[in-house]
């Protein structure tokens, strides 16, 4: 089943169990929001070079927040293209909010002026091409001339983004940014909203019809003492969102498929070097 969204030229991609067949371990990450050395990090658990049966996926929100988030994107991508299907990549509701900057009037900057220090924007567009923009420029145009220059700077990756999908569907789980309308029990496919996919708020808890495993919600938000590591309900949940703009780290899901069993761990802490680039 695969239907095409209207918000952030996504779609869903719902697979079947040969994954199951194939994979012997399923990795899961999320919300990188521009902090590439924490991504490296948690690769090295992940090992796709490595392990010929491992596949990985990432619940999205690549870009704000950090210093990186295009070279986060170009990291994303260059995994799909080295791994193939054992990569998949979905959308966060950030990379939604991202598109959506990117397609609207150039009078609608709200994007821009969330984006603090410009720190996303000069990921994609340097520092010397963005300060010499007039001062007596509008707003409009001011974000006109800076969404003109990062598409044509980085049109490609651009397009590669549109085209992630928003959630992914295997035998055993529900992979997704947030979450879906779990009132709707079985008919979850078809009673839920896109923007709940990557929105979703708060957390649902509790038996569902399937594993979900989400980002989006801080897990710190869901341990009752405050706890970054990833978050089970005890039922059908798996939370793992590990607010690494003030961590620095993140959480790495771990699904044996042999065995159904979940574990977790989480990125070491980046060393002085990497925390000064």
């Amino acid at each position: 089943m695969c239907v095409t969204s209207t918000t952030c030229s996504a779609s869903w991609s719902i697979t079947g169990s040969q994954e199951d067949v194939i994979a012997s371990s399923v990795y899961v990450v999320s919300d990188i929001h521009g902090h590439l050395d924490a991504l490296e990090r948690a690769l090295e658990i992940v090992d796709l070079d490595g392990d010929p049966g491992a596949k990985l996926m990432l619940l999205g929100d690549y870009v704000d927040r950090g210093p990186s988030s295009r070279q986060v994107l170009e990291r994303v991508r260059a995994l799909q293209q080295e791994h193939g299907d054992r990569v998949v990549a979905l959308l966060g509701n950030h990379d939604c909010w991202l598109l959506d900057w990117l397609d609207a009037d150039d009078a609608e900057y709200d994007w821009l002026h969330s984006d603090i220090g410009f720190a996303t924007v000069h990921s994609f567009v340097t520092e010397q091409f963005v300060d010499p923009i007039p001062t007596s420029a509008t707003g409009a145009q001011i974000n006109a001339t800076i969404k003109r220059e990062l598409v044509d700077r980085h049109g490609d990756l651009i397009a590669w983004l549109r085209g992630l999908p928003l959630l992914h569907e295997a035998d055993h789980a529900i992979f997704v940014h947030a979450g879906v309308d779990e009132d709707a029990g079985q008919l979850w496919r078809a009673a839920t909203p896109e923007y709940v996919l990557t929105e979703k708020y708060p957390a649902s808890r509790g038996p569902f019809v399937k594993t979900i495993i989400a980002g989006h919600v801080r897990t710190s938000e869901l341990h009752a003492d405050g706890s970054h590591e990833v978050f089970h309900d005890g039922a059908s949940h798996y939370y793992i969102d590990a607010a690494v703009e003030e961590t620095g780290r993140l959480n790495v899901l771990k699904y044996d498929v042999k065995n159904r069993e979940f574990s977790w761990q989480m990125t070491p802490a980046a060393s002085p070097r990497s925390e000064a680039r």
